[in-house]
């Protein structure tokens, strides 16, 4: 028996039932000699096969369900399309993004904690020094992935895109304050 299908993904999920009977000889001993007689024996085989996608789409849209009455029932005005739509983006240009105007937002700090320095320095020194605490997180980042299990090839192309990424809106940064020095 085949359970639903989809265009673009074939079969969602079988289930094979095999029946089969056995005749079996049983011997048995009696005072006056052997007797045999035969036993049918009925065996049932059940192999089930679910598409893993198809599962984690049931399950996802179970939660959602739930979730949306929960939010019904407390009388809160949302639901959980509106909140995944709110989500933030986590694409290796948006994280990239997002890290680089943080790390740079201490600029203004790194110039008054520095001020003995020239302007030349200060943006040199503070350029060395989120690079160096960028280039530890991802470190940190990736030793702790590593622990939980094998990084797949795509995770850790995103994650060195994002590196990247991050590395040249500094570079960016430093071009763009160098530019004004120089005017």
């Amino acid at each position: 028996m085949n359970i639903g299908s989809s265009a673009s993904k074939g079969l969602i999920g079988s289930i094979d039932v095999k029946r089969t009977s056995m005749e079996m000889q049983q011997t048995l001993s009696t005072p006056d000699g052997a007797a045999a007689r035969a036993l049918l024996i009925d065996a049932v085989e059940v192999n089930i096969h679910i598409d893993g996608e198809f599962a984690n789409r049931v399950l996802q849209d179970s939660t959602e369900d739930k979730l949306n009455a929960a939010f019904a029932t407390a009388e809160i005005d949302t639901t959980v399309d509106s909140l995944l739509q709110n989500i933030m983006d986590f694409t290796p240009g948006a994280t990239a993004e997002r890290l680089a105007d943080f790390s740079l937002s201490f600029f203004r700090v790194f110039q008054q904690n520095h001020a003995d320095l020239d302007s030349a320095a200060q943006i040199s020194g503070f350029a060395e020094l989120i690079k160096g605490a960028i280039e530890e997180g991802f470190a940190s980042a990736q030793d702790l992935l590593a622990g939980l299990g094998t990084i797949s090839p795509a995770v850790q192309v995103g994650i060195d895109k994002t590196f990247n990424l991050t590395m040249q809106g500094i570079d960016t940064f430093v071009g763009e304050q160098v530019s004004v020095l120089l005017v």
